[in-house]
């Protein structure tokens, strides 16, 4: 992608799926993202599934980045980032607050040496709150931000989301807010420090029912305005076999269409409400009758708003997933194309996806092409500060 945003550097310091996603989405956009990984391999690298010695969760997340292996608890190794950060738009980073203050590497100290500098920090619960060295992880959030009680199974226990929440939703925010800040930047010649929690990034996705509850005083389950809210024209119904059939035929026309289709017309004067457990069991029987192939037939083109509950396999070959360009091949020497969904933010067209070299750290090119020279380059070598070796991962162990 040729854009104002390929001029844009970026150093990654993340460890954990929220900056490492945030920071992909920046490469994705044209960004020049920079990863500064451990000597030693992290956990990405040895998460599953693991295919020949290589993480394939690890390169979903860093495609078309280049990396870089620095000791950063070595002087030298500090040293070296606040000379690479002189050239440095963008720091991402997922540590727990004051850890990067602690290395030498926070933003107070960095952007001394380079005020322009945009410092993105993704955290539990923010830099300066009274639980800001509280750790946590998905799970915490979406329960703390009520997030989790809004969806629970017939025994009242809640349901686990089937996506992580707060780490996606707070590497879209902070893309978006790295984004707004380099804009800002334009105009004020400044840079900031954003402070991205993934609490608040969970709490966001219920802005509604927040509005609701703090005008009325009244809980959204029990007010009956929490959306959504399982109906008799919106939910899902097993079919023929055991496949789901997923029904939002919420408007009158949409509902009328689907009681026709289902070949009771005899239903289209009733107005769906959630307390009708008569009309629920009743449009059960019915989907029971077929498979859900059949009725995926029946309602092709009905336009109704009905759909099947696909599996990750049809979705990813779905016909709109091939339309819109979702899928790219990284290419990488050893596993060869590794097919990945990119970033829904730009035209596919122009998508450029490259998986650096699993073998090398390619350290020399990359710090050259920062400003470092190569004597310099030579003595971290020797004082290994720096790796340019890239280690076999090995797969997690089963306890």
């Amino acid at each position: 992608m040729t854009t104002t945003l390929s001029k844009i550097r970026v150093l990654d310091f993340a460890h954990l799926l929220p900056g490492e996603l945030c920071s992909t989405i920046l490469s994705d956009m044209g960004m020049q993202v920079t990863r500064i990984e451990p000597l030693e391999p992290g956990l990405g690298k040895r998460l599953p599934p693991i295919v020949d010695g290589e993480s394939l969760y690890y390169w979903s997340l860093h495609r078309n980045k280049k990396r870089l292996a620095i000791d950063l608890k070595k002087p030298e190794g500090v040293k070296l980032i606040h000379h690479l950060v002189e050239n440095i738009d963008v720091i991402v980073e997922n540590f727990r607050p004051e850890v990067m203050d602690r290395l030498g590497i926070g933003y107070e100290q960095l952007s001394k040496i380079n005020p322009r500098l945009i410092f993105l920090s993704i955290s539990g619960y923010g830099q300066k709150t009274k639980w800001s060295q509280r750790p946590g992880h998905d799970l915490n959030f979406v329960a703390e931000s009520g997030v989790l009680n809004q969806h629970k199974n017939p025994d009242g226990s809640p349901t686990l989301p089937g996506i992580l929440v707060s780490d996606y939703m707070s590497a879209l925010y902070g893309a978006l807010a790295v984004s707004t800040h380099l804009m800002e930047r334009e105009t004020t010649g400044k840079g900031k420090h954003i402070d991205i929690s993934m609490f608040e990034c969970a709490l966001s996705t219920l802005n509604i029912l927040g509005t609701g509850l703090l005008y009325t005083g009244v809980d959204p389950i029990v007010g009956g305005f929490n959306y959504p809210s399982e109906m008799p024209n919106y939910t899902v119904y097993r079919c023929k076999d055991d496949r789901y059939l997923a029904v939002a035929s919420l408007e009158r026309p949409f509902w009328e269409k689907f009681c026709t289709l289902i070949g009771r017309e005899d239903l289209q004067s009733k107005t769906a409400k959630p307390s009708d457990e008569a009309l629920k069991e009743t449009l059960a029987a019915e989907i029971e009758k077929k498979t859900l192939a059949e009725w995926t037939e029946v309602f092709d083109g009905s336009d109704c708003c009905v759909s099947p509950v696909n599996t990750l396999q049809e979705a990813l070959s779905h016909q709109l997933t091939k339309e819109k360009g979702l899928l790219v091949n990284a290419s990488h020497p050893l596993l060869g194309a590794i097919p990945q969904m990119i970033t829904p933010v730009f035209n596919r067209s122009e998508s450029e996806v490259v998986a650096r070299d699993s073998t090398s750290h390619d350290a020399r090119a990359v710090l050259s092409e920062l400003g470092i020279s190569n004597d310099e380059i030579d003595q971290l070598q020797k004082l290994f500060v720096i790796s340019c070796a890239l280690e076999k991962a090995q797969p997690l162990k089963k306890s």
